[in-house]
């Protein structure tokens, strides 16, 4: 066990225990002066000492140790002392295994999620794990991992944590590790497994465990199984069970399932996972191997007694933003990666980002939204500013299955996105938006009255009610009715060149051959791409945040300069008004004359306003001749300031302005490090994949071949 005494510990040891000296005052007094400068000498030594090694030197110590190994810090990355110190050895790793040293600096780069496979649990915490459950999987396809879970491991097994299961899962795992993952997005914790081998050969496959059943590995059949009233008969024949539905309760959906999928059980007598070798749908049946089966009959009382997956094998060539490394022949790689590395990545210090209350969108028009909790009540009820970034959606009608169907993907916040304003807030939702949000996604499809078609292929629609269609966009017709005319038809796809009434329009083709048809009945539909609803919402109206590292945009040439000494008020000041005294919350504005600043950062920011003094811990004396120009609520900020004038810089970088990177230069740093890095004869064809998403006009794949 280590010594965790100092040295004022050690010399109170050393004293004869008659002194007494952790009591008697002039003994304590003198050891601890002397045991203070002894360890102050210690953790000198101890600081100067982790210095010398690379797993502990910091910058710029750490710096040095890379020099002396021919290591330089990449520029333009901003590459952390954390990952420099992985970064050393692989980059003077002797002697040179090519595929090795390019595995692991993709790895630095991209990290674990785009480089390492990995499954991922569809359920988020917390989860209902019940004592004795197991968790079973297969890594790099021969190393099978059996993990079980026990109640003295959790404080609540029954509503157990990311982070319990995670300790749960690598306090057993020899082939692989566990993280607690939280999307930023839904701000949900998860669970992710990774194989300990890193690229291309690495894999992770769920095979069974009732674990599964609160946790939802990928692969797990949501389908099937989950009929809370379902009966189920077990027969045995031999070492082969029969599980029957009987027909009584909910159906469990057995035509979902096929050879090979996975049925878990959660009962005594047949507890435990089996893969299944028949599947019957049409007798409601399907057949295992479990010699120890028991015989009979049950209803599914509970949601987690019987339940199916399957067995999904995760590789890292799978996710849409991977790093990985392939040996397409002797002397060839291809190194494919995404454009940007995340290793660029900063934190709040100096990072560029937005300081705002942010929110799930739910649903919305084009003048109100709804916003999800809990953030709701943190939007000003009497309006505020904001950004939407919405959910892309498409809408497509397939006329022959009378069914529409619906895309969605995420778009991105960018400079050029309007700021919006609302008017006032009741509950979740935000009325009065302007400007106008973007109208929905959808079909816009109506009954059409008539078509008529004439020698020219100028139609004219007429439709049953009022359409919102526009010159240049495309009408669809379906089903029309086609009367007295040529062979030709006004199905089809129709470009609208005119609009001539708020149900009338004539629209024109480009293709088939002239001719007269007139036709009636039938629909008309104009499908447009937009938006759908969700997305996130950004409330702009700057709040005050004492605690908020960075960064700040700073302007020299203010009025003044602000201090940390803030409060708020517990009392409301109104418009047009004069203060003598006003009520504040305790703080540690100072009981000295100053500045105060009301609402800063808000469209209601006033001052300086003079203050004389502090009257008593929760009253604010101010100038009496100052008249108040805006109303400030109860719980509005307010702070001192330090100074009249423009902030004054040091030279430290305290002040936490922000910085601009490139992330593709940290990408074009790795490339020109993988190539340095090559055996002589070894060609590298990098392949970078860009978002298809984003960039749907040009090739998802841009490839540059090294010339060897």
């Amino acid at each position: 066990m280590a010594n965790q005494k100092d040295k004022t510990d050690s010399l109170h040891d050393q004293m004869p225990a008659g002194l007494d000296t952790r009591v008697n005052p002039n003994w304590k007094a003198l050891l601890e002066a002397v045991g203070e400068r002894d360890q102050e000498t210690i953790d000198l030594i101890e600081s100067v000492r982790q210095q010398f090694f690379v797993k502990t030197a910091t910058r710029p110590y750490i710096d040095r140790l890379g020099s002396a190994n021919l290591v330089q810090r990449p520029r333009f990355v901003g590459m952390d002392d954390t990952i420099f110190r992985e970064f050393i050895p692989v980059m003077s790793y002797q002697p040179k295994q090519v595929k090795l040293v390019l595995d692991k600096l993709l790895d630095l780069f991209f990290f674990k999620e785009s480089t390492t496979s990995f499954i991922e649990s569809d359920l988020a915490q917390p989860f209902n794990i019940k004592d004795g459950w197991e968790l079973e999987y297969q890594v790099d396809s021969f190393s099978d991992e059996l993990i079980e879970f026990k109640t003295a491991e959790f404080t609540n097994i029954a509503a157990a944590t990311a982070n319990e299961v995670v300790a749960a899962i690598n306090r057993q795992a020899t082939s692989s590790y566990a993280i607690a993952f939280e999307d930023s997005i839904t701000k949900e914790t998860n669970i992710r497994i990774f194989t300990n081998t890193i690229g291309s050969k690495g894999s992770v496959e769920m095979t069974g465990g009732r674990a599964n059943i609160s946790l939802e590995f990928e692969g797990y059949n949501t389908g099937a199984g989950h009929g809370g009233n379902s009966q189920w008969q077990v027969t045995k024949t031999g070492d082969t069970v029969t599980l029957t539905y009987t027909g009584t309760g909910n159906s469990p959906n057995i035509e979902q399932l096929q050879v090979g999928d996975i049925v878990m059980i959660n009962r005594t007598g047949n507890v435990g996972s089996f893969v299944l070798t028949e599947v019957d749908p049409s007798n409601d049946l399907v057949k295992y191997k479990n010699l120890f089966a028991t015989a009979e009959t049950f209803t599914q009382t509970t949601t987690d007694d019987v339940k199916f997956m399957t067995p999904f094998k995760s590789n890292v060539y799978l996710k849409d933003r991977r790093a990985v490394i392939w040996e397409v022949q002797p002397g060839e790689v291809v190194v494919e990666m995404p454009p940007s590395p995340p290793v660029v990545k900063r934190n709040r210090k100096g990072a560029a980002h937005i300081n705002g209350i942010d929110s799930l969108v739910t649903s919305l028009t084009t003048t109100t939204m709804t916003i999800a909790t809990p953030t709701p009540a943190d939007f000003p009820t009497d309006g505020g500013r904001f950004f939407f970034i919405p959910l892309n959606e498409i809408q497509t009608y397939y006329p022959g299955d009378a069914v529409t169907t619906s895309f969605q993907y995420e778009s991105r916040l960018s400079s050029d996105l309007p700021v919006y304003t609302y008017t006032s807030r009741a509950g979740s939702v935000l009325s009065g938006v302007s400007p106008d949000l973007p109208t929905k996604a959808s079909t816009n499809q109506i009954n059409l009255t008539s078509a008529n078609r004439d020698a020219s292929n100028v139609l004219t629609v007429t439709t049953a009610a009022v359409h919102d269609y526009v010159v240049g966009e495309y009408a669809i017709i379906d089903s029309a009715t086609q009367g007295a005319g040529t062979g030709l038809t006004t199905n089809g796809t129709w470009k609208i060149t005119n609009v001539i009434s708020d149900t009338v329009f004539e629209a024109y083709s480009f293709s088939g051959p002239s001719g007269t048809k007139a036709s009636t009945t039938g629909t008309v539909r104009v499908e447009r791409a937009n938006i759908g609803d969700g997305g996130r919402v950004i409330l702009t109206s700057a709040q005050l945040d004492p605690d908020l590292e960075g960064p700040f945009l700073w302007d020299e040439n203010s009025d003044f300069t602000l201090s940390s000494l803030t409060t708020t008020l517990t009392t409301q000041i109104e418009a047009g008004s004069i203060q003598r005294n006003i009520l504040v919350a305790a703080s540690d504005i100072p009981d000295e004359e100053g500045q105060l600043i009301f609402d800063f950062g808000t469209e209601k920011q006033e001052g300086p306003v003079r203050y004389f003094f502090k009257p008593n811990a929760t009253t604010l004396a101010l100038d009496p001749s100052y008249v108040f120009s805006f109303t400030h609520d109860v719980a509005s900020s307010v702070a001192m300031i330090r100074r009249r004038g423009g902030i004054q810089f040091d030279s430290l970088g305290s002040e936490r302005a922000p910085y601009i990177t490139d992330p593709a230069a940290a990408r074009e740093v790795l490339q020109e490090l993988m190539q340095e890095l090559k055996s002589v004869g070894i060609f590298i064809n990098f392949l970078i994949r860009y978002p298809e998403q984003f960039y749907a006009t040009i090739d998802v794949y841009r490839s540059g071949v090294d010339p060897g």
